[in-house]
């Protein structure tokens, strides 16, 4: 009985240690850097011509991307890598976004624009490419919509609640310690005072006049053309195309097409899309299953670092505010 145990135990011991290593070496091989060619190319460093797939989806912030969102420094990181490989000449950018961040839409928009230089860069809008979303796609020599595509809502937004009101009736107070005399200027639990208000309203309308300057350079308009759009403004993709913030109806296919005109490629331009490992899919089934609610308030934080927000009102974005 005893010897029928160890083996029992001995068994169950090696098998433990066969998964274990095999994760490992799953995990090792993949990486968000790793790509292959849907059309017959190879990984990411390939050494045929080819056009590289880059997703932008869910909320825009600083940091990694997460399974539903779009973080800067790994959007950058991929550009980069694109920039150095000679063999890519174009960039598919698919964008279904509500916006996010200030800042983080605002490093992929230029570093998408200094790639513009020697790569051509063609933008499929899904079902919604807005505010900061939009922000990206101006920085592409083409952008297609689908007729049903939400898109535009180039404006800035920022929240702060209060919750004074719901204190005093509750007799609840909050002591604040602070050096400087603005340090506590977002404080939900006091009204803000009218000079506070003026250096708020000052910094939404600098960084809404640099949102639509940066609309306008990567648009090929004037600041005036696009004022007269923006404000926060919605748009249908068959809207948006007739006051000409997109330049075709149709999706990946028109994309991929114009793509390799653009690139002057005999036929379809083979497309290199990020590989998605087994690995992978094992820690997006975790992360839904276990960690749903733990990513959310993670991005969500990440959102809210930054005080001045673009992004879509709550009624029509995936993010509840």
């Amino acid at each position: 009985m005893e010897r029928n145990q160890l083996l029992l135990f001995l068994s169950f011991l090696l098998s433990a240690v066969a998964t274990l290593l095999g994760i490992v070496q799953i995990a090792t091989s993949s990486g968000s850097g790793r790509f292959s060619a849907g059309t017959g190319g190879g990984l990411f460093q390939t050494s045929e011509i080819g056009a590289v797939v880059l997703n932008i989806g869910g909320e825009i912030h600083s940091g990694e991307s997460t399974y539903d969102s779009t973080g800067a420094d790994t959007v950058l990181r991929e550009l980069r890598d694109i920039g150095e490989d000679s063999n890519i000449k174009g960039i598919l950018v698919e964008i279904n976004s509500p916006g996010g961040t200030v800042a983080a839409s605002q490093e992929i928009f230029n570093e998408l624009l200094e790639l513009r230089k020697t790569k051509k860069i063609v933008v499929s809008m899904k079902d919604v490419a807005a505010s900061g979303g939009y922000y990206i796609a101006s920085a592409s020599d083409y952008i297609f919509a689908h007729n049903g595509t939400i898109t535009g809502s180039i404006g800035v937004i920022s929240f702060s609640p209060n919750f004074k009101g719901l204190m005093d009736r509750y007799g609840v107070s909050v002591r604040t310690y602070k050096a400087g005399k603005y340090k506590d200027m977002y404080s939900p639990f006091r009204d803000s005072t009218l000079e506070e208000d003026e250096m708020i309203n000052k910094q939404l309308t600098d960084t809404y006049r640099r949102f639509v300057e940066d609309v306008a350079k990567g648009r090929n308009k004037t600041v005036k053309s696009v004022e007269e759009l923006a404000e926060g403004k919605i748009y249908s993709g068959e809207d948006a195309f007739r006051n000409k913030l997109v330049d075709d109806i149709g999706g990946r296919r028109e994309a991929h097409k114009k793509l390799s005109e653009l690139c002057l490629y005999d036929g379809l331009i083979p497309l290199i899309e990020k590989e998605i490992t087994p690995f992978d899919r094992f820690l997006q089934s975790i992360g839904v299953l276990f960690e749903g609610k733990a990513l959310q308030a993670h991005k969500l934080s990440l959102l809210f670092q930054s005080q001045v927000l673009v992004i879509l009102p709550s009624s029509l974005g995936k993010l509840s505010l």
